[in-house]
């Protein structure tokens, strides 16, 4: 019998170390679930198709196989209950623990899925303490002026969100963990100049990633209508249905705040009383404001602004987040509001509550 030489055997050696090097399992644990009750793993995380099952047995569970690059996953039950969790299928022994309380369940093992817990935790601390301010402040027995105290506070916690998330994508921004979360959040969590930024430091191969490339093509679009720009003209119908030009709004006033809102928007609505008493006292000092609804529906949002009382021009093309003024403006989240001169000059994008105020009486001075 011919002996393999020494530079097959190393050959074999290398080529079995990277089908090991690319293998993961999965072993998990919950006491929300019984004997028998099956498991799904999917990959697809818009309609959940699974590609892996696997039956509980004495209260645990496993999945295994390949993955050539880093992928999220979820993992969730046949029944369809809310009892699922995220995690990232990437090589080596991924732990599991399902839990059947909110927030409870947990992933590790893996660099990546570490790093995801870390984040994942920081994240559940914030959003109880942000819950714990909503709760109070909806509740509707405290005063305008606490809910907007309540509502700055929030504010300061979601700013420490923004800084939390940036920090952590600088620190992985060479990996694969940085890059998901990079092209995860949204605008209103990480800004197009930090943006910008994380991308710049990102290694060539990285920033020539689709994603990527189309990330950097909306913040070029962003830059069109950020600060110190002209607002481009539109128009958009009014609750009547007539077509009203931005452009000749604007020019009626020497300030004009652009509202982005809706009437499903509970923050828009809980700010509305607060908007409607800086109209009344900036008014005559030349303020304008213009309403742009992200409403799909013409009733609920002509009732809103019956509701409310608005008396400022109002205008939506009824096409939700599609809203042709959101799109233009990158609008992600609501409440927004843009401030203009009377020639039609971006001067501040993002204030709310107190420092939209201040900063309005102060040029309306």
């Amino acid at each position: 019998m011919n002996t393999p030489s020494p530079l097959l055997l190393s050959a074999l050696v290398l080529l079995l170390a990277a089908c090991e090097s690319r293998s993961y399992q999965i072993t998990g644990k919950s006491d929300a679930l019984a004997d028998g009750d099956t498991l799904f793993l999917t990959t697809d995380m818009q309609e959940g198709t699974p590609c892996d099952t696997a039956v509980v047995a004495d209260r645990k569970f496993t999945f295994s196989g390949t993955s050539d690059s880093l992928r999220m996953a979820m993992i969730y039950p046949a029944a369809g209950s809310a009892l699922s969790v995220p995690l990232f299928l990437e090589p080596g022994h991924i732990s599991v623990t399902l839990s059947g309380q909110p927030g409870q369940s947990r992933v590790g093992g893996t660099r990546v899925n570490n790093l995801w817990q870390q984040h994942l935790d920081s994240v559940m601390s914030i959003g109880i303490e942000v819950n714990r301010i909503a709760e109070h402040i909806y509740a509707g027995n405290v005063s305008p002026e606490e809910q907007q105290r309540g509502m700055e506070r929030i504010e300061r916690i979601t700013e420490r969100f923004s800084r939390l998330t940036v920090n952590t994508v600088e620190q992985n921004i060479d990996n694969e963990f940085g890059f998901f979360l990079l092209t995860y959040y949204p605008s209103d969590v990480i800004d197009d100049a930090s943006r910008s930024r994380l991308i710049s430091a990102m290694p060539e191969p990285m920033r020539q990633r689709p994603a990527i490339r189309q990330m950097l093509a909306q913040i070029a679009q962003s830059a069109r209508t950020a600060e110190g720009t002209t607002l481009p003209d539109f128009s958009l119908p009014d609750p009547q249905g007539t077509p009203q030009s931005i452009r000749a709004l604007v020019a009626q006033h020497r300030i004009t705040v652009l509202d982005f809102w809706a009437s499903w928007c509970g923050p828009c609505r809980q700010e509305m009383p607060e908007m409607l008493r800086l109209y009344t006292d900036l008014q005559p000092l030349g303020l304008g404001i213009v309403g742009i609804s992200l409403d799909s529906d013409a009733d609920a949002w002509r009732q809103a602004i019956r509701q409310f009382r608005l008396p400022w021009p109002q205008m939506s093309d009824l096409q939700g987040w599609q809203n042709a003024a959101a799109q233009l403006f990158n609008i992600s989240s609501i409440p927004h509001t843009i401030v203009v001169d009377q020639q039609g000059r971006i001067l501040r994008r993002g204030l709310r509550g107190d420092a939209l105020r201040q900063y309005l009486e102060e040029q309306l001075k």
